[in-house]
Order: structure tokens, then sequence, then C-alpha cells
């Protein structure tokens, strides 16, 4: 066997091994809308027994919410409600302006 140590540490070169882009079923349905739409089923369908409002919620979570992300930006539905409504959430992920929130 050949030893490819030395080629990979002078030629080589590394790779991120980050996702940058959402995991996609089907190329069309994000893995986040899958699971919500079982948490709509979960819910509706076998605990509360409601047919009509689970076909609903489906409707809109597996039909209308995927078309809406691919059309505009990323974090559409979370940063919608801080630009137009001007919520101020402090906090950690929020920090107020230049207030130092680590060491």
């Amino acid at each position: 066997m050949h030893s490819y140590e030395k080629l990979k540490r002078e030629y080589g070169n590394q790779v991120s091994q980050t996702i940058d882009g959402p995991i996609m079923f089907m190329d069309h349905f994000d893995l986040w809308d899958l699971i919500l739409s079982l948490f709509i089923i979960t819910v509706f369908g076998i605990i509360f027994y409601s047919w009509w409002m689970m076909f609903f919620l489906l409707c809109i979570s597996i039909g209308v919410v995927p078309v809406i992300k691919k059309k505009n930006n990323r974090g559409v539905f979370l940063h919608y409600f801080y630009k137009n409504f001007g919520v101020s959430l402090p906090g950690l992920f929020n920090p107020q302006k230049n207030k130092k929130v680590s060491d």
C-alpha cells in the first residue's frame, strides 16, 4: 500500500464540512417544512381529530410556505416582524446596540 500523506499535505486543500444550504426533500420541501407538517398531522389529525383544520394547515405549510421561501431571502418569516413592526427583544440573540454580550 502507498501512503498519500505527503501528497495530501503538499497538494491537498481543506474542504469545509458545513452545509451551506437547507436539506431539501424532492428539491422542493425543506426538512423543516416536513417536520412542521408531521407536527400538524400529529396535533390536528390524531390528538384533536380536526380534519378540516389539519387539511387547511397542511395546504399552507406544504403549498404556500415553500413558495414564499423560494421567492424571498432566507429568514423571511423571522425578520418580517422586526422590520415592519419595530420589535425589539433585547437578549443574547438580539443585543441592544453596542452592549457587550461576552468576554
